[in-house]
């Protein structure tokens, strides 16, 4: 009877310790403009790097450099990447994929800056209209360029060379961890859109626990796939303002307001994840020291 009961426990931690095994593991690849650079934060284009990451066009280096002026040997990296010529991921051969840019003919040298008019001409095909061509754009610039030009009619050729589509925006009107075929994984319903997240998608603007999103407004998405196979690959929500707190003016009696503007909300909604995941992983930490002291304690019995 004792046997079977010493069962029964094993088994229930074993559920428990599975399930937060499983709850990290559906968080551990995704990432927001917190967590993808560490050095992109208070950055204009952040949320631009992050959608261009999760298109697989910028590579995930250990940081960004968002200040630097772009040269010819990062553009042709990003370039490389966008139609594919090598294999991205965390940590990429940046250099591999430059080389294998150089080889195409895509550029004629990886020496010296890059300019918009080489981005127009490696994205965009030469369709987009430039004010000043030979000018060097700083990696941030380069970013939102391309960024933001990816939902016109010149950015359609380049989203289908990724198999990306312009997603749906609106309320977010439920978040589940369901099973799928490659483990746990994020289904979000926004606007009139129910789709399996990525596992190794993109957000912004929002944590990375995917279930705080619900009655977020989301602004800005794009679709990896199509039928059956679509899945969610970067969302980016409104700002949230937090309720201002109204206080008296010790000169004046007067009420002030401490409203945060939505670059503060913003820059808060980004930091929350990691306060949020860091507590589930605590979690699991004291699950497992209570798994083992219950061994333990078994054994000496």
């Amino acid at each position: 009877m004792q046997y079977r009961h010493r069962r029964r426990n094993k088994r229930s931690v074993v559920m428990v310790v599975s399930g937060l095994l499983a709850f990290g593991s559906v968080l551990g690849h995704i990432k927001n403009e917190a967590t993808q650079f560490p050095d992109i934060e208070f950055s204009a284009a952040r949320f631009d790097i992050v959608v261009l990451v999760g298109a697989g066009i910028i590579p995930q280096t250990p940081v960004f450099e968002p200040d630097k002026t772009l040269s010819n040997a990062e553009l042709a990296s990003w370039a490389a990447l966008a139609e594919g010529l090598g294999r991205g991921g965390e940590n990429p051969d940046s250099a591999a994929l430059a080389a294998a840019a150089l080889e195409k003919g895509m550029l004629g040298s990886l020496e010296g800056d890059a300019s918009y008019a080489d981005l127009n001409r490696l994205f965009f095909a030469g369709q987009l209209s430039v004010a000043d061509g030979q000018q060097a754009p700083t990696k941030a610039e380069a970013a939102s360029y391309i960024a933001t030009s990816l939902s016109g009619a010149a950015g359609q050729a380049l989203l289908e060379k990724r198999n990306l589509t312009v997603g749906g925006g609106g309320v977010v009107t439920a978040v589940t961890i369901e099973e799928g075929h490659h483990g746990n994984a994020y289904v979000m319903t926004v606007g009139d859109q129910k789709l399996q997240m990525d596992e190794h998608g993109r957000v912004a603007n929002g944590p990375i626990d995917l279930l705080q999103w619900e009655g977020r407004n989301v602004r800005r998405s794009f679709v990896r796939g199509s039928g059956d196979d679509a899945k969610w690959i970067y969302l980016e929500a409104e700002p949230r303002e937090r309720a201002p707190v109204i206080e008296a003016s010790p000169e004046t009696g007067a009420p002030l307001s401490n409203a945060p503007s939505d670059d503060f909300a913003s820059d808060a909604a980004a930091k929350s994840p990691t306060d949020r995941s860091m507590l589930y992983w605590l979690v699991l930490v004291v699950a497992i020291l209570g798994v083992l002291l219950f061994f333990r304690r078994r054994q000496g019995d």
